[in-house]
């Protein structure tokens, strides 16, 4: 986490409409799941399954770095991410709120940093860097899933 998600976050903080950065960023958070399954003998997607219960936010970062391996996710828990493709991350305007959302219409202000975006099959908006930092934020703060 403190090796490789985080400097990412940063880099990507930095560099927000960094698309290789996004796709970067959500692989290795997505996959600390399997840090905590390889220390607790347990299997990476009981993980996935137990993180994203507590933090939600992790069901997108999921798609998104399967999406970015595999070109169209194809299975995933959340039925409503599935046919999310890696085109569908591309750069635009960053959320209109701090918690991450954008307008009802998918719209945000005309000022909005230029960022990673993606819209998932569902037909909600993402900003990419939020969704990020706020799951690095939440696993640090679960020390279950930290401090393995």
């Amino acid at each position: 986490m403190d090796e490789l998600a985080s400097p990412l976050c940063r880099r990507f903080e930095a560099e927000p409409s960094a698309y290789e950065l996004a796709i970067s960023t959500c692989i290795i958070l997505y996959h600390f799941a399997d840090v905590v399954a390889y220390v607790r003998s347990s299997t990476p997607h009981a993980i996935a399954e137990e993180i994203a219960a507590q933090v939600p936010a992790f069901h997108t970062v999921r798609a998104i770095a399967n999406a970015g391996k595999h070109v169209e996710l194809t299975r995933h828990p959340k039925s409503e991410l599935i046919g999310l493709r890696a085109e569908h991350l591309l750069r635009g305007k960053g959320a209109a709120f701090s918690d991450g959302t954008y307008y009802s219409d998918g719209t945000t202000h005309s000022d909005a940093r230029e960022t990673v975006v993606v819209e998932t099959p569902d037909g909600k908006k993402h900003d990419v860097l939020h969704v990020c930092t706020s799951v690095l934020a939440a696993l640090k703060a679960h020390s279950e899933f930290f401090h393995v």
